[in-house]
């Protein structure tokens, strides 16, 4: 306790003696002075250097150490750089700065200046006004033009190979942590510049301590007239065989206080407004019947086999309350039902004269529904104080009747078992997150103290009643059996975890940080196990399969790290020393405690260097260590499917992995070319993977019997997995056809591990490929994209050769939009994946051409009728290839067959008044 109290009184004293010197100003630009949002502050002398962006009022704040005479720089694109030597004073200082137009008249001929990037530290700025979109195109579409981006057909964009986790507009979060959400709503032409981000931690931003870690986001800076506006889009459509879609957004803009709408129903498969999409279906068998496999209660995955309809409503708040507090919320409700109708076959390869084969049809009926609800507090006590609050709370609920009738032979044709099952589900479960973080500046040198508390909560409870009824052969007798279970399941899990963290400067070009972590999670499991097969009301407890089990693990965390900063290079490096404690209770169907410690040293490095403003290289090495979760720390016996059965293992270890990561990029900025690579490897010890026991004839195993051609399997820890992949792009535009091109080379190499009937196996799986891809640059009236990739696989195990095999995949996208003449739109789009190779490995070619034509109504062009087709050759398909160390399997899953519809969308669009809601006016974001 002395400590804390003295640590407090420290932090008192030194704000209390710490002196503030505060600049302030505003950047306008041009001979109208007009405000500039985002234009670059630098303040520097020999000793400090600060660099702010202006708000939406293109005022700036900063905060300096001592008073003097200071460099003053400003930069914005589309002017000329600003710089000028200024006197700061003990007092507050106001210091406007105007910035001159890089255009200029000459003869009457206005000659712009052309400037398609800007790049600022980690940010690369684009101009919006560089990429030609089609008139109704959202952000989605202009970040796909972008150099060195992609959107895949899901709807997920990556950049220099990288997946972008979060989504900002003017600076702030918009639908909290769904990326999607944000593109899909925001139009395209209310874009002013897109931001590509490498960004730190909020803690890195923080105290200066650049760790290495880097998340892709992107911020869209909107149009000076896009900010205080209302925006959005109404659809109703119906179409053949019933086909129906019906949804809309409203998007208010009063500066910074803004206020989103979202909504959809339809039966065509669009989870549209929002990029969680639910799974279809809840707990089943995976792998053809092999292994273990309810998935995770609580979570939904995206996932689109089978035909869902959806229902979704959303809503989105951006505030400020004051001038001290932001504020972001948002709310999201989900229902899907989901019908899936799957066929599998699965060779598992047991021997070379004894391989086995799983031939089932499953049929899924599913419905879930989801409560998804996140705010976040941004308070800012001082200019040296700040806390964050971020709680989260998310509901799920859901059943699903499963039913599968499937089949084992061995590959000459011996029949070993046939079976029915049938299984009904429900389940509902609640997860409560919150996060406190408190930072303080105990100078402006560098001297920081961070706490970092988090909390967790995770309850489920699963209610599954699972009938079998399988026939064994052996020769010309068959024998039957038939169970019935019911299995009832509660799970509660609790975390909290506290970081403290301490930075220093300790020379000009040398910081450190001091961190000490801590979590403590215990997670209760209570599994009960019925056999109903003669009372199906009450049943009778099966002890040898039900589970009350407690697992608790502690983790400590200290670490010490150095910032080397210089001019173009940083090096970050540090060492941390983990040490963890598991503990596992197991009341029955055995009695036993398990204790499981140990301790890893983890170290990392970060190495940072600029060439250029345009031109810079990063390399990391980081190690890290996950522990076991607790489903596979069970050792409970699953034997509701007598032909899959499972267990966990209560003497796992946690995993260790090495991570390398290599990026360059450089731009040529005058002849808007770009290019960059980026390579990363992973290699895991003790690598959770499963021990797979297929049963050549009946035995015993851990006391479970084993019936021929039925499996088992739990998980173990195993050496050897590797994963390396790298992405190389080149990007430039061709004028005379006003396109740009793209060029990417990726390859990848892994290497799986596991074990079959006691034999270990390594399968490794290789490709290489190569791709382009056109985007138009012409008008808003033709719009283009067109890419493929071609991708050359080889796989091979070095215990199984039927896993031997190569195989070409070719995968080509397509989406056009015209306007030939005044109002009438046509728009099509395709997608084909082509296969070339051994018939093992390859599946049939997939192809999907979706057409629409469109006519704009009303004066302002705001309504449009529209007739679409999708899939137009009836051609599309979904076909599943999976291989593994012990298996080939391959599925084909049901799809939503060619429909027509008939639709009306109308897009209004205004300005809004500049009080805020409520007639509450509001103060500019704080710079981003």
């Amino acid at each position: 306790m002395k400590p804390i109290i003295l640590l407090l009184l420290i932090i008192s004293a030194t704000t209390a003696w710490s002196q503030e010197i505060l600049l302030q100003g505003k950047v306008t630009g041009g001979d109208n002075k007009e405000a500039l949002v985002n234009a670059l502050i630098t303040i520097s002398n020999e000793n400090n250097k600060y660099q702010v962006l202006s708000n939406l009022d293109g005022e700036y704040k900063i905060t300096l150490k001592e008073a003097g005479k200071y460099k003053l720089e400003a930069m914005y694109l589309g002017y000329k750089n600003y710089a000028s030597m200024v006197t700061v004073t003990p007092k507050t200082n106001q210091l406007d700065v105007t910035l001159e137009s890089m255009f200029t008249e000459l003869n009457e001929v206005e000659i712009v200046g052309d400037v398609p990037v800007v790049i600022k530290e980690d940010t690369l700025q684009f101009s919006s006004s560089n990429y030609k979109t089609h008139e109704d195109a959202t952000a989605e579409d202009l970040v796909s033009k972008i150099p060195g981006m992609d959107r895949d057909e899901n709807g997920n964009v990556t950049s220099e190979g990288e997946t972008v986790k979060k989504v900002l507009v003017d600076g702030k979060e918009f639908f909290g942590d769904d990326p999607k959400s944000a593109m899909q709503n925001l139009p395209a032409e209310m874009i002013d510049y897109v931001q590509v981000i490498d960004q730190k931690s909020d803690q890195a931003e923080f105290t200066g301590f650049d760790d290495g870690n880097r998340t892709k986001a992107i911020n869209f800076v909107t149009k000076k007239d896009a900010k205080y506006a209302y925006f959005g889009k109404a659809e109703a459509g119906y179409g053949s065989d019933e086909r129906y879609s019906a949804g809309g957004n409203i998007n208010i803009f009063k500066g910074e206080q803004r206020l989103s709408f979202t909504g959809l129903s339809n039966n065509v498969n669009q989870q549209g407004f929002m990029s969680d999409n639910l799974s279809s279906g809840g707990p089943r068998r995976r792998g053809g019947g092999r292994g273990r496999g309810n998935g995770t209660p609580g979570e939904i995955s995206a996932k689109s086999n089978g035909i869902n309809t959806s229902h979704l409503l959303g809503t989105n708040y951006i505030d400020s309350w004051g001038e001290k507090i932001d504020v972001t919320g948002s709310y999201s409700y989900k229902l899907v039902d989901n019908v899936t109708d799957e066929a599998s076959s699965t060779e598992y390869l047991v021997s070379e004269s004894s391989n086995q084969i799983v031939d089932e049809i499953l049929d899924i009926d599913s419905r879930k529904e989801n409560h998804n609800f996140n705010f976040r507090m941004d308070y800012e006590l001082s200019p040296k104080t700040s806390i964050r609050i971020r709680p989260s709370i998310k509901m799920e609920n859901g059943n699903s009747a499963n039913s599968s009738l499937s089949n084992t032979y061995l590959k000459d044709g011996t029949d070993l078992n046939s079976s029915d099952m049938k299984q009904f589900s429900t389940n509902n479960s609640a997860d409560i997150n919150n996060s406190f973080l408190i930072r303080h500046k105990l100078n402006d040198n560098g001297r920081t103290l961070t706490l970092d508390w988090k909390l967790y909560y995770h309850n489920d409870d699963t209610y599954q009643d699972v009938f079998t009824n399988i026939n064994y052969f052996e020769g010309d007798n068959t024998e039957n059996d038939s169970t019935a279970q019911r299995i009832l399941g509660d799970t509660e899990k609790f975390r909290t975890s506290a970081n403290l963290i301490f930075t220093e400067k300790l020379a000009k070009n040398l910081q450190l940080k001091l961190n000490y972590f801590q979590s403590w999670e215990k997670q209760d499991v209570n599994t009960r196990t019925y056999d109903i097969m003669d009372d199906a009301n009450e049943g009778d407890f099966i002890e040898e399969l039900s589970n009350t089990f407690t697992s608790n693990q502690n983790i400590y965390r200290p670490e010490a790290g150095l910032l080397f900063k210089k001019e173009k290079l940083n090096i970050t490096t540090s060492l941390q020393y983990q040490y963890s404690a598991l503990l596992n209770e197991s009341i029955y169907p055995t009695q036993e405690n398990t204790t499981t410690n140990f301790g890893h040293f983890l170290p990392s490095l970060s190495i940072n260097y600029k060439f250029s403003r345009s031109k810079r290289l990063r390399f990391s090495y980081q190690k890290n260590v996950s522990l076991p979760n607790v489903t596979n720390l069970q050792s409970v016996v699953d034997y509701s499917d007598p032909l899959n059965i499972s267990s966990g293992n209560p003497y796992l270890e946690g995993e260790e992995s090495h991570v390398l990561r290599f990026n360059y990029r450089n731009f040529n900025i005058a002849r808007k070319e770009m290019f960059f690579i980026n390579l990363s490897a992973t290699q895991t010890d003790n690598k959770v993977t499963q021990y797979t026991f297929i049963a050549e004839n009946d035995t015993t195993i851990n006391g479970v019997p084993v019936r021929k051609g039925a499996s088992y399997t739990y998980p173990i820890n195993l050496d050897g997995y590797i994963n390396a992949r790298g992405i190389m792009v080149y990007s430039k535009p061709i004028n005379p056809i006003k396109t740009n091109i793209s060029s990417m080379t990726m390859g990848s190499y892994t290497r799986n591990v596991g074990i079959t009937n006691d034999i270990t196996s390594f399968t490794y799986d290789k490709s290489l490929g190569q791709g382009i891809r056109l985007s138009s640059n012409i008008s808003k009236r033709v719009d283009f994209n067109i890419s493929s990739m071609w991708t050359y696989h080889w796989i091979n195990n070095n215990a199984n050769a039927s896993l031997n095999g190569n195989y070409l995949h070719n995968n080509i996208r397509a989406s056009i939009n015209v306007e030939p003449i005044e109002r009438l739109i046509l728009n099509t789009s395709f997608t084909g994946n082509i296969y070339n190779g051994d018939d093992d490995l390859i599946q049939d070619n997939i192809y999907k051409w979706n057409a629409h034509i469109a006519y704009k109504m009303f004066k302002n062009r705001r309504g449009e009728a529209r007739f679409s087709v999708s899939d137009i050759l009836n051609q599309n398909s979904s076909i599943s290839r999976t291989v593994t160390e012990s298996s080939i399997q391959t599925s084909t899953y049901n799809v939503l067959p060619r429909y027509f519809m008939v639709s009306f969308i109308y897009r209004p669009k205004g300005k809004t008044n500049q009080k805020g809601f409520g007639d509450r006016g509001g103060r500019g974001p704080k710079p981003f």
